[in-house]
């Protein structure tokens, strides 16, 4: 990500999310500052591969009820299972 190299696992996020190193959030124009092709390339592949993850998400729910509710209440080896 911009000429940077991560090593560990990173989530695609939007705005409403807290600013941690861990999420990567999509660039936006500031003070009316267009983005260069670079940013813009960077913001409509990762905007792309955060739908593509919602739809697949939204699959599994619609198919497996399972992944609809909290999981933290259940037990270990059930989680296991699954």
């Amino acid at each position: 990500i911009m000429d940077n190299e991560y090593s560990m696992g990173y989530y695609l996020t939007d705005g409403i999310y807290p600013e941690w190193e861990t999420l990567v959030k999509s660039i936006k124009e500031k003070n009316g500052v267009p983005l260069t092709r670079k940013e813009a390339h960077f913001t409509k592949a990762q905007e792309a591969a955060r739908k593509d993850i919602e739809r697949a998400f939204g699959v599994l729910q619609a198919r497996f009820a399972i992944v609809q509710g909290p999981a933290r209440f259940w037990d270990k080896k059930t989680l296991v299972n699954i």
